[in-house]
């Protein structure tokens, strides 16, 4: 029987993250003329991009690396405390941005902001459960 390795297991995902941020950064950069006579705020979809890429990206790791551990209790609190971190980045950001802007919001952006954290959180989610399933295949 082979040992299995989470970190192993991740590669892929990783790869489709990467993918998945160049393909949004793309859009947006390249789009950017068309995007704002829709009035949506490049910057702001940028940046939530890149924020939720860095967290979906780190609680990842974190997550595949504590599935390895003999504790399951490890896993569910990684996951679970990625989450919070991810939620509350995410409010923190959302704070500092309605607080700069005084009143000119770009709802536009902020809902794109949040189709992006869905897609973030979706790839993340399953991965984890077929590294998870697969561990379990594998014991």
């Amino acid at each position: 029987m082979t040992q299995f390795n989470a970190k192993a297991a991740i590669k892929t995902p990783v790869r489709i993250m990467i993918i998945l941020f160049v393909i949004i950064s793309g859009l947006f950069i390249f789009g950017k003329t068309t995007l704002q006579q829709q009035h949506i705020d490049t910057t702001v979809v940028l940046a939530g991009n890149l924020l939720l890429f860095i967290i979906s990206l780190l609680n990842l790791v974190r997550s595949a690396n504590a599935i390895d551990n003999p504790n399951p209790q490890v896993f569910v609190r990684t996951f679970y405390s990625g989450f919070v971190i991810r939620l509350f980045a995410c409010a923190i950001a959302a704070f500092i941005y309605i607080y700069t802007q005084q009143g000119r919001i770009n709802k536009a952006a902020l809902f794109i902001c949040l189709g992006i954290y869905i897609v973030y959180s979706l790839i993340e989610t399953t991965t984890l459960k077929k590294i998870f399933n697969s561990k379990k295949n594998n014991a």
